[in-house]
């Protein structure tokens, strides 16, 4: 067979072996361009082409496996490692729930929970161990163990904050495993705090000793500032008796005086905070009453015990209403003489009108109430620093306890704004008619100051 004669036969046997006629062109291009001598057989070189296009899609196709299972072992190695995280995490919880369990077991406590529609949810045995008895099986049975003076105001303040979603917190008596009634104080938050509620976790906690040394010690207080009333009203009109003595025994009589007068004044506060605290809140009686009148008087009294000082008051609008003049009066001149003893410069006293309620203004310059002062500036045995010296304020630091407890009797508000650059300013809000309020706790009730 001669060359010129395997053309003819090359595209015969190219069809056969190559499908792709695309293929086989090419291949005789190539074989033309070498010439006659180094033409390459369309079968071979058809087998070839094939060859080295499946070698490649081969090699294309271990690539993406490899590929894969590189990925596939990343994501194992990466689920191994956060399956031991987890692993970790839950013995860590595991851990922290039992120490938190022998925690609550060996304190005086009661943890519980709630549904979001405030339904209470207590252990029984732990329930049974702090209170005595068994709760039932109604929504409100745990209320059976509360005291039956406590309970309606438990479930208000329960519901109250089931409602708002707000943080509860009460205090109250509730049946202890001896037969008697035990002080304890209940706290639940929301969960989540934020958005929602899916539940509340809450937690009761005895907390009988310590209402037993508040209450010997106001009790103590009371009785302490009882007795020495009378002696003290002895040793003042023994001190009047003798004020006509010549000099120079006159001016120590008056010494005396004064001072059986701010004795007075601390027994009295004494008396009001002990009421405060123990008897339901200060007593008021409420009666036709002129704020105009109370407050000129007050002014006029202070001008004449500290003439070196400028107080004035100014006056705007009807100021009649229904309040306990006495206590009024106490309150003003509380404020104002707190103002003269802490403050520079004139004292400014004020009274509007504002429709249902009367607003009454106690404004001096001088340094500032210290920040860290003013969230307790209205607690008991508070005492800030004079402006005068710099040193503690004379007196037991019960003014202001005894002007906001006066306030309150009244269902008003006393509230401060003390700036550098703007002096001091206390504002009574004062109702004209004195609303329907609820009393606080009386001694069965407790300290009120834990409310």
């Amino acid at each position: 067979m001669t060359s010129e004669e395997k053309p003819a036969e090359d595209p015969a046997a190219g069809d056969e072996v190559l499908e792709d006629p695309t293929i086989w062109i090419t291949a005789h291009e190539i074989a033309a361009a070498r010439g006659p001598w180094a033409q390459v057989e369309p079968e071979r070189w058809g087998h070839r082409a094939e060859s080295d296009a499946t070698g490649a899609e081969r090699d294309r196709l271990l690539g993406q496996i490899r590929e894969v299972n590189e990925k596939l072992v990343v994501a194992i190695v990466e689920a191994q490692q956060r399956a031991d995280e987890a692993n970790a995490a839950r013995v860590a919880a595991d851990h922290n729930e039992e120490r938190f369990r022998s925690l609550v077991q060996t304190s005086s406590a009661v943890v519980w929970q709630a549904n979001r529609d405030g339904r209470v949810l207590v252990d029984p045995d732990a329930w049974r161990k702090f209170t005595g008895v068994v709760p039932g099986p109604g929504a409100w049975s745990w209320l059976e163990a509360v005291h039956p003076d406590d309970r309606d105001r438990v479930r208000e303040t329960w519901a109250d904050a089931v409602t708002t979603a707000n943080p509860y917190t009460c205090q109250h008596r509730i049946r202890s495993c001896d037969g008697g009634y035990a002080w304890v104080v209940g706290h639940a938050v929301p969960v989540p705090r934020t958005g929602a509620v899916r539940e509340w976790i809450g937690m009761m906690t005895d907390i009988s000793d310590r209402v037993r040394v508040e209450q010997a010690r106001e009790q103590f207080i009371a009785i302490l500032g009882h007795d020495l009333r009378n002696p003290l009203a002895a040793i003042l009109m023994g001190a009047e008796i003798l004020g006509e003595l010549p000099e120079p025994h006159r001016s120590v009589v008056a010494r005396l005086v004064r001072s059986g007068h701010r004795i007075e004044a601390m027994i009295r506060d004494l008396l009001d905070f002990a009421r405060g605290r123990l008897g339901g809140g200060i007593p008021v009686v409420p009666q036709p009453c002129d704020l105009l009148t109370v407050c000129n008087e007050v002014v006029e009294e202070m001008k004449q015990a500290h003439p070196e000082r400028a107080i004035g008051f100014e006056a705007v609008g009807d100021l009649r209403g229904d309040w306990d003049p006495d206590r009024v009066e106490q309150l003003i001149s509380n404020l104002v003489g707190n103002a003269v003893a802490h403050g520079t410069g004139p004292v400014r006293v004020t009274a509007r009108d504002e429709g249902d309620d009367v607003v009454t203004t106690v404004h001096n310059q001088g340094p500032a109430i210290p920040s860290a002062l003013l969230p307790i500036l209205f607690e008991p045995f508070t005492r800030p620093a004079s402006a005068a010296d710099g040193g503690p304020s004379k007196g037991l630091g019960l003014g202001l306890y005894i002007a906001s407890e006066i306030v309150h009797a009244h269902g008003g508000t006393l509230s401060v704004v003390s700036r550098d650059d703007e002096g001091t300013t206390f504002t009574i809000r004062w109702p004209r008619r004195m609303p329907q309020r609820r009393p606080r706790p009386t001694s069965q009730g407790g300290p009120t100051g834990a409310w």
